[in-house]
């Protein structure tokens, strides 16, 4: 069992390099470590408020929190796991509570595997590709799949494209909060699923893994957002392809020949701003794919993936309807597609660059202009395979689009509105992310502050009208990436926690109660609905 073999100094730590939403710079101290669960032992002892960090591919509101809740403590420090070039392959013997951050274990036999907070995706399905094979993997599919850590995705309850949270295949979390570290498992993953870090800090995760087709494959589809119906047929459908029906531990996912395990949106604007920055060869197949969209007379794409026993060239073929020679009534003669390997990495180089672009830049200040401030939709929605109700919800997203259009032509000298739209569009999990960021010139704070409010109304009644379109229709809001925030915003949309569906409603009444067990040393940056 791993001991503590050091002290740590608090006082002498470096501080942490860490902004809040609003663009300033954090109070707070930070500590590096391969030993989570000591270092937050100390730091709980020391009498220091801790703040989880992981690799920061998305803060998310994380690191809010006032001032006076952090006055009884001798400091903040944000604890991050330790990374690695090559994870450490340990006996799998070893109990998860024992891992360092960079280390991992796998029981072959069992089809499950044990992983450090410090470890990414990327990671861990190349250990099992070496010691398991070459189509063995965790389910867990990210945008930022080779940066964020194991730890924070857990913490943050995110998903990507297949629209799956990690207790999908979660067999369990080793969690520390000052004590011994816990090992949790079944309802009690909620303690730590979602929860950002405000009941204590991820130390190990333990997966299911599973056997995938063996080729990767994508597939482009020029499309027209305002044509709500088009969109929705194709999602419609799609939707048969798009479930991921989970075998045993260990066993080959049963969904035939072909499973689509993504449809992705990419705004004609995103993908724009990507051919401004990129490098080859993803710059060039992005000026093909916009290309695409102007042959097409189109403004977003449809990016499909999935995989196959087939060639791309067959995914397509069994995908279409013979009868239209069309793929849910989208004509294929300006898609793309991408096959396994360097094309596929290209793919999602320019599937992963567009949203990337879009938050780099809400993150930078321009010179002579003030914080860009930058807000963006999360509300996930698994629908059934009706195009009627599939419409009604890409209608709410349309309508928020045209709002942000009228607002951006509606400014005054110096403020600038953009709007770029990417995300999920599969049916068991839509949530099309759409960023507005406002940039204003110095001196403009007036200015900036009334178009804040007018953005933050309009998304007010996009959540409310998704809310009763899912209803109406028989879909289910699931939550949506940023875990418990994504459903209190959603409650404030909406009128309040008593108009949640049950399960939502039930999932933010335990979250109140692990908040309410946890230490003060990590739920002080919880919202005041959960800590009240």
């Amino acid at each position: 069992m791993n001991t503590a073999t050091n002290a740590i100094d608090f006082a002498s730590l470096d501080r942490a390099q860490l902004r809040d939403d609003g663009g300033k710079l954090l109070e707070a101290s930070l500590l590096v470590t391969a030993d989570i669960a000591d270092a937050v032992a100390q730091a709980v002892a020391a009498n220091y408020a801790v703040m989880p960090t992981g690799g920061l591919t998305s803060a998310i509101g994380s690191f809010d929190y006032k001032t006076d809740l952090v006055s009884g403590f001798a400091g903040v420090v944000a604890i991050r796991p330790k990374g690695t070039i090559a994870p450490e392959l340990v006996d799998p013997l070893t109990p998860a509570e024992d891992l360092r951050t960079h280390q991992m274990l796998i029981r072959r036999d069992q089809g499950i595997l044990a992983v450090g907070a410090g470890l990414t995706f990327v990671q861990v399905n190349a250990m099992l590709a070496e010691h398991v094979g070459p189509n063995a993997r965790v389910l867990v599919d990210l945008t930022s799949v080779g940066s964020a850590y194991v730890g924070g995705v857990v913490a943050t309850g995110a998903m990507g494209p297949l629209r799956m949270r990690p207790s999908s295949t979660l067999e369990g979390v080793v969690v520390a909060d000052g004590g011994p570290p816990r090992l949790l498992a079944g309802d009690d993953l909620d303690q730590v699923e979602g929860m950002q870090g405000w009941t204590g800090m991820v130390v190990s995760a333990v997966f299911r893994f599973y056997e995938v087709p063996p080729a990767e494959f994508g597939l482009v589809l020029p499309v027209q957002g305002t044509d709500v119906d088009a969109v929705a047929g194709l999602l419609a459908y799609l939707e048969p392809w798009t479930r991921v029906n989970l075998p045993g531990a260990g066993c080959r996912l049963g969904n035939g020949d072909t499973v689509l395990n993504g449809v992705e949106l990419v705004s004609r604007d995103s993908l724009e701003a990507f051919i401004e920055h990129a490098q080859d060869p993803a710059r060039s197949k992005a000026q093909g794919l916009l290309q695409s969209c102007e042959y097409a007379g189109s403004d977003m794409l449809a990016c499909i993936t999935g995989w196959s026993e087939q060639s791309v060239d067959d995914v397509l073929f069994s995908l279409m309807d013979p009868e239209t020679e069309t793929i849910g009534g989208v004509m294929i003669e300006f898609g793309v597609g991408f096959s396994s390997g360097a094309e596929m990495e290209t793919f999602r180089a320019i599937r992963e660059g567009a949203p990337d672009m879009a938050r780099t830049k809400a993150r930078m200040v321009p010179e002579g202009r003030m914080k860009p401030w930058s807000t963006s939709t999360d509300i996930n929605i698994s629908v059934p395979p009706d195009a009627g109700t599939i419409a009604a919800i890409l209608t709410a997203y349309a309508d928020y689009r045209a709002l942000v259009r009228d607002l951006s032509g509606q400014q005054p000298a110096g403020i600038d509105v953009e709007l770029s739209a990417y995300g999920h569009l599969s049916p068991h999990g839509m949530d099309p992310h759409h960023r507005v960021t406002v940039f204003a010139d110095l001196g403009l704070d007036e200015q900036l502050d009334a178009t804040r409010q007018q953005v933050l109304a309009g998304k007010k009644a996009l959540i409310a009208d998704l809310v009763r379109a899912t209803t109406a229709g028989g879909g289910k809001v699931t939550g949506g990436e940023k875990g418990v925030p994504s459903l209190v915003e959603i409650a404030r949309a909406i009128g309040g926690e008593d108009n949640l569906p049950d399960d939502l409603r039930d999932r933010l009444r335990r979250a109140r109660q692990a908040v309410a067990q946890a230490p003060a040393n990590f739920s002080f940056r919880a919202p005041g609905e959960l800590r009240g």
